[in-house]
């Protein structure tokens, strides 16, 4: 189980950092296809990357639905400094689901991530947002992840 996690882990941060394939112009997430916005680019259908935020997702299967976020952001415990978790309950795609809100030091301060895992449209995902500001409500999410994810309704 943990190679699985080591692995999923290196899965969001290749994702994360970003590949040298070609982007691509939209991205569809639990069966709903967004436009990539400008100025920003998306190596996969998976995933968005900007100045000021990055979006990635991961389907699953129910069965790792119900271990695997927390397998995840325990792992992640244990490799950030001063990493703080907080429980959420948030919306993806308008349904109420569990995460969490997440801090850690960065070398230039302190870097911020929601971790959200739920049903969306029928499909088990887990979403990792990373921002460079705190998300103390939807107005603090950008524009485009917060189609996707929202702190209220």
């Amino acid at each position: 189980m943990r190679q699985f996690l080591t692995a999923l882990f290196f899965l969001f941060s290749v994702i994360s950092f970003g590949q040298t394939t070609k982007q691509v112009d939209s991205v569809t997430f639990c069966f709903n296809k967004y436009k990539v916005p400008t100025g920003c680019t998306a190596k996969s259908e998976y995933q968005v990357k900007c100045d000021n935020y990055s979006i990635v997702w991961l389907y699953m299967n129910e069965q790792m639905l119900q271990t695997m976020p927390d397998q995840f952001v325990n792992q992640m415990a244990g490799q950030m400094k001063k990493f703080k978790k907080e429980p959420i309950t948030c919306y993806l795609l308008d349904k109420e689901v569990k995460g969490y809100k997440i801090s850690f030091k960065k070398d230039n301060g302190t870097g911020y991530q929601l971790i959200v895992y739920g049903v969306a449209n029928g499909q088990p995902v887990l979403v990792q947002l990373s921002l460079n500001d705190e998300p103390k409500t939807n107005d603090n999410i950008p524009e485009f992840p917060r189609q996707i994810i929202r702190l209220t309704k």
